[in-house]
């Protein structure tokens, strides 16, 4: 492709936007553990995301299906209730 590389390549590109789905940091802090700008995540992110979400939505199951009859944990957060 003719025109500026990428600081990332597009392997690293792919794992630093799954990095972000499933960690949901601030992108600054993507940006410094993969040693590149705030911009470049926000480009990455903006560029990969559609694909990332079309490739992964065959292998998403449909909530009601995968919740029916089981306790779910929504954010993976323990709450202390008092019932």
């Amino acid at each position: 492709m003719p025109g500026r590389m990428w600081s990332l390549g597009l392997y690293k590109s792919v794992v630093l936007v799954l990095f972000l789905l499933r960690q949901n940091p601030v992108q600054e802090a993507a940006a410094e553990l993969f040693g590149i700008s705030r911009a470049t995540v926000s480009r990455r992110w903006t560029a990969l995301l559609p694909v990332v979400e079309k490739v992964l939505a065959a292998h998403v199951p449909d909530p009601a299906e995968a919740s029916a009859g089981r306790i779910v944990l929504i954010d993976g957060t323990l709450v202390t209730t008092w019932d």
